[in-house]
């Protein structure tokens, strides 16, 4: 059982709470307040931020590509890790541009592979660039694998990861009361698409 599903019901398990305290009000609308306020302050959220955050995952969660990519041999980065080399090399790239930091340059010379490149100097004519933690509304951050092309960085395909806080007393209390939800498509799809090629167009 995933993060959302567990909100949902134990949103249902506290309106039925609610509902059977409410019993207790002699009055329908004393109850009708009391279940309003007991269930819509900790849950008026839940509707509103998960369509939104499912709205983002479906519309933008997968690879998006704005224009043709040929089939490339190079690649060029900013700062390389050990996550983006193993995912540059099993994708088969013959030559990794690197014009910021590495955290293994011993890794990258024995590699073959790998140059450290001042960013004028790029050969490749696509770079990947990461911009993480964007907040948007909602309670949402957003992680980018972004292909742009090296002469001008215009952005050429977008790969988003949502992951959604839930509503305001989750984010408070965060990690004990789980999160909204997470969504991503595999990390490593950008890497392929610029390796294989690919048409303009939303990748199934």
């Amino acid at each position: 059982m995933n993060d959302t599903e567990q909100l949902f019901i134990a949103a249902a398990v506290w309106a039925l709470i609610a509902a059977a305290i409410a019993r207790f009000i002699p009055n329908w609308p004393g109850r009708i307040a009391f279940f309003a306020i007991a269930v819509g302050l900790p849950f008026w959220e839940l509707p509103f931020g998960y369509y939104n955050f499912r709205l983002l995952c479906n519309e933008q969660g997968r690879l998006q590509v704005f224009e043709t990519i040929r089939p490339q041999n190079s690649i060029c980065v900013g700062d390389l890790d050990s996550g983006s080399f193993s995912g540059l090399i099993r994708a088969g790239f013959s030559r990794i541009e690197v014009t910021g930091r590495s955290d293994d340059p011993a890794r990258d010379l024995s590699s073959g592979r790998v140059i450290r490149i001042p960013k004028r100097e790029i050969k490749s004519e696509y770079c990947l660039e990461y911009p993480a933690n964007k907040s948007l509304p909602w309670r949402v951050l957003r992680n980018d694998v972004l292909i742009v092309r090296a002469s001008n960085d215009k952005v050429i395909a977008r790969q988003s990861q949502f992951q959604w806080a839930g509503m305001w007393w989750q984010e408070q209390a965060s990690p004990i009361f789980g999160r909204g939800g997470v969504c991503f498509e595999d990390p490593q799809r950008p890497n392929f698409a610029l390796r294989d090629g690919l048409a303009g167009g939303v990748v199934k």
